[in-house]
């Protein structure tokens, strides 16, 4: 399994990249723009992605994810998965989550640097059953508050931090839900394949936990095939490479759509 999935991550970035070069610059920027949760774009992502959970567990996630701007100021952000979980000793399937996010973003100008102040609010709803390993155990809150920072016409880097609260959780779920979660992007638009490259790096604080650290990393490579569709590749990072609980490697496959 480990080979295929290096060999299916390896085809994925090879394929984006040698794929034809007609995409326009402004295409290749909106694309880029869409990773960055701090960008006022309009956009709907539609992706699979495989987890190699520990003991041979596997989990797949078929994943929709999408930003509207009801104002020039006010981003509306959704996301729904549906999954394929086997942690429970057998297949189950069922939706996982559904997140919906609201932000306020504003022009700022720290240290004489270009960027965009964002500040708001996530909802967390759990759909599945968490016993059977489908769903995330509780219904959550997380106000968050971040910057993207414009270092040039190339490179991006967004600093965020979100506190995670639950409000309501399941039966199996045994403690509540209590996380600071810092978050570090770095996006760089590639007008040679008309793409971007995006290494997202997540951290979770647990509260509930002795303040235990947990991190994976999460590498994208994609490209605009016109300036309103384009794809890309991404390869997961877990315990594989840090200490984290989440899962220890993972590939994933996504077609972006802008509007």
């Amino acid at each position: 399994m480990a080979v295929l999935m290096r060999f299916t991550s390896a085809s994925l970035l090879v394929g984006l990249a040698c794929t034809g070069s007609a995409t326009t610059y402004a295409a290749e920027t909106s694309g880029a723009a869409a990773s960055d949760p701090t960008a006022a774009v309009n956009y709907q992502d539609f992706r699979y992605r495989y987890f190699d959970i520990a003991d041979g567990r596997e989990r797949h996630s078929f994943e929709t994810e999408g930003a509207f701007m009801l104002r020039p100021s006010i981003k509306i952000t959704n996301e729904l998965r549906y999954v394929s979980d086997d942690r429970s000793g057998r297949s189950e399937q069922d939706f996982n989550q559904l997140k919906v996010k609201g932000m306020h973003l504003s022009q700022i100008k720290p240290f004489g640097i270009k960027a965009k102040l964002a500040l708001g609010v996530e909802w967390l709803k759990d759909l599945g059953d968490f016993e059977e390993g489908t769903g995330t155990g509780a219904d959550q809150i997380a106000p968050l508050a971040g910057i993207g920072w414009t270092l040039n016409d190339k490179n991006f880097i967004v600093t965020l931090v979100q506190y995670f609260y639950s409000y309501e959780t399941d039966n199996a779920f045994d403690d509540d839900i209590r996380q600071t979660a810092p978050r570090l992007i770095w996006i760089r638009s590639l007008p040679s394949i008309g793409g971007w490259f995006k290494a997202d790096l997540k951290m979770s604080i647990d509260h509930e936990d002795d303040e235990n650290f947990d991190q994976t990393l999460e590498l994208q490579l994609g490209r605009m095939i016109s300036p309103k569709w384009g794809f890309y590749g991404e390869i997961l990072v877990g315990d594989d490479v840090f200490d984290s609980n989440a899962y220890d490697v993972g590939v994933g496959i996504g077609v972006r759509m802008m509007y």
